[in-house]
């Protein structure tokens, strides 16, 4: 049961369209929401560029401290408002130069069920799919993130955001089985219902090579799955929701994922991810990456605890 949500906030409107669907999620479940920022000092942004001699007769401290009271009462504010509403909703505003690492501390203390973020789409050849701050905080925490990009084309206005129904890809791996839960609750939550998904690797070609499973072999394989998620499905569908499954053979998992969510009408995808970073994740590679930089949808991405080191 989701009793706590927090949403990080870097005080601009891009950030607060996470609050909608967080909005939602805490009425529907009663959770209390924890809204936090990262207080960082720096220097007047519209100083940066005037010489040494324009500082003379600032109190730096004294700039600083007037910033860091306007970010509390900016929290203050979103809080009261939510809390009028009938949501209990802590606001936390945190010190330190590294916005990743706080955050992960804080979650680390309050330890709620969901984490709700928005998120540049960077291009395809961007690594940080999920921009550095949410980025390393799939790689440092094993709270599920609810992931959301506005600002991707074809993507749900924040004002309209809404969760009917959530594909949950599968490969009958324990850690693609985790994110089952958080997805089971946010379901629950908003009344979508849920499709699992399983992708069989066909033949591809590649110069004189040929790989993935072999023609003759498909049929068998596709009815193994097909119980699979029929088990699933079932277990699902005692939580009182309504779920389906659909098994496809594909070259690329991860394209297929994206494609087959926008056919599906899906409005969320929910997927785990061994969230490597550096050198490891480049060679391992991830299909949460591809398929977050694939899609327009809103993903709800998360790292279980057995995959962390």
């Amino acid at each position: 049961m989701l009793q706590s949500v927090l949403v990080p906030l870097d005080g601009s409107e891009f950030s607060e369209r996470s609050l909608p669907v967080a909005r939602t999620i805490a009425r529907a479940t009663g959770a209390a929401m924890h809204l936090a920022h990262v207080h960082i000092p720096y220097e007047p942004d519209h100083l940066l560029s005037n010489t040494q001699f324009h500082f003379e007769g600032l109190d730096m401290d004294e700039y600083d401290s007037r910033h860091r009271e306007s970010e509390r009462r900016y929290l203050t504010r979103l809080a009261t408002e939510f809390a009028e509403e009938g949501t209990p909703t802590q606001p936390a505003l945190l010190e330190g130069s590294n916005v990743a690492n706080e955050l992960a501390s804080y979650a680390e203390r309050v330890r709620p069920d969901l984490m709700v973020i928005t998120t540049h789409g960077h291009n395809p050849v961007s690594r940080l799919w999920l921009g550095s701050t949410a980025d390393a905080m799939v790689r440092s925490t094993h709270i599920p993130i609810l992931a959301i990009h506005p600002d991707r084309p074809g993507a749900a206005p924040a004002e309209v955001l809404s969760f009917n129904h959530i594909f949950v890809p599968l490969d009958r791996s324990a850690m693609a089985e985790a994110v089952l839960p958080p997805a089971v609750e946010l379901a629950k939550a908003t009344g979508a219902r849920l499709t699992l998904g399983h992708f069989i690797s066909v033949p591809s070609i590649f110069g004189a090579r040929t790989s993935g499973l072999q023609s003759q072999n498909l049929e068998p394989v596709m009815l193994a799955a097909e119980e699979y998620l029929e088990s699933m499905a079932r277990e699902i569908s005692r939580e009182g929701l309504q779920a389906d499954f659909v098994v496809e053979a594909a070259e690329d998992p991860s394209e297929a994922i994206a494609r087959l969510a926008g056919e599906l009408d899906a409005d969320l995808i929910a997927i785990a991810t061994h969230g490597y970073g550096g050198v490891k994740r480049v060679v391992m590679g991830s299909v949460a990456d591809a398929v977050l930089r694939a899609t327009p949808l809103p993903l709800l991405v998360m790292r279980p605890k057995y995959q962390a080191e």
